[in-house]
């Protein structure tokens, strides 16, 4: 390689593993590559499965006009398409192996065990065997950059989201709210007479808490107590959609950032978690149960208070005879709590410091 193609190339691997934000990298492997291979188009696409059907959106697109990202993380992607549209992604996934046919590339991204969770696409050029090389080593550098963001960002017991990386997410979702994103809507591929107005529409945040926890390494160690956060953790897992978050924040205690849905819906998936949970025989243990409470993310909310209503709500349903799903708005109308003032100026995430967050 000329000297000056390596100097630009390398520039490239520094500037993509400088990278420490999930759609910033995305677009620092896509420019890297467009620019590296001469090409028109590089597009990173985003896959989502589920039995009998794949789903793919794009997460960003590079071309002559620039950048576009699609996907921030939190937002419900809005062009979320059938695989089925596109022989040659389907190829991809099918094979988890690169697809070629004229003009057009696709490389799978595939996690360390083999599973895909998306495709970039390079069209506009045939890549030689030169560049295909380049590329590969670029797709490399990315997804060892992915593995380092996992590693840090991930509970190590039972693989959901860690404390460290929630404020982030929360964060990012109140800064999708003031910017009026309603694209959201069109991603439930409804009738638009069918379409919710975009108010019904609410992120939510849910405390989950598994009742009398201490019992359980009491009386049968913390191995066991280990394997019942872990099948817990499995069952969120089962039970939410690809975009919602999932969070362990330490302990027996796990979060969720539910993405845009209506009232209802909200409080229909959480009882579903609550029965299921209740329902399900633990090796060794036998029956667990779970206190969950939540609220509402509101556009005008602060995020420590976010996180203190459904917190207050959680307390309020352990206070209650535990194994039950209370919501914070809900018990605010029927005047069983009082609401919390939102305060005048920003709160950041403090660890709790009364009684009742302590639990």
């Amino acid at each position: 390689m000329p000297p000056l193609f390596i100097d630009r190339f390398l520039s490239h691997i520094e500037r993509i593993t400088h990278e420490r934000d999930r759609p910033q990298l995305e677009v620092a492997l896509a420019e890297s590559l467009r620019d590296l291979l001469h090409c028109e188009r590089v597009s990173i696409l985003k896959l989502a499965q589920a039995p009998g059907e794949a789903f793919v959106w794009p997460a960003v697109v590079i071309g002559a006009d620039g950048a576009q990202i699609h996907d921030d993380g939190v937002s419900v992607p809005a062009d979320m398409v059938s695989i089925a549209r596109f022989p040659r992604l389907a190829a991809c996934l099918q094979s988890t192996a690169r697809q070629t046919a004229g003009a057009h590339t696709a490389f799978p991204l595939l996690t360390d065990n083999g599973t895909c969770f998306g495709f970039v696409e390079i069209e506009g050029k045939a890549i030689d065997s030169a560049r295909l090389g380049i590329a590969e080593r670029l797709l490399t550098v990315f997804m060892n950059m992915l593995a380092l963001l996992d590693y840090s960002e991930t509970d190590t017991l039972t693989g959901l989201l860690n404390r460290k990386i929630f404020d982030d997410y929360l964060l990012r979702i109140l800064s999708t709210l003031s910017a009026g994103d309603d694209s959201r809507l069109e991603a439930l591929h409804l009738p638009r007479r069918r379409r919710p107005h975009p108010a019904a529409l609410k992120h939510w945040l849910a405390v989950i808490d598994i009742d009398h926890f201490k019992r359980v390494n009491d009386n049968f160690g913390h191995l066991i107590g280990d394997e019942v956060l872990l099948l817990v953790a499995t069952m969120m897992k089962s039970l939410f959609r690809a975009h919602d978050k999932l969070f362990r924040f330490g302990g027996e205690e796990f979060v969720v950032l539910l993405k845009p849905t209506a009232a209802e819906d909200a409080q229909r998936i959480f009882e579903r978690l609550r029965a299921e949970i209740e329902q399900r025989d633990f090796p060794q243990v036998g029956r667990v149960t779970v206190s969950i409470g939540y609220a509402r993310i509101g556009l005008d909310d602060q995020p420590s208070v976010i996180l203190d209503n459904a917190d207050n709500a959680l307390y309020w349903a352990k206070e209650h005879g535990r194994n039950q799903l209370a919501g914070y708005e809900a018990l605010v109308a029927a005047g069983a709590i009082s609401p919390r003032e939102q305060p005048s100026h920003m709160e950041f995430f403090q660890e709790p410091s009364s009684p009742e967050a302590s639990r």
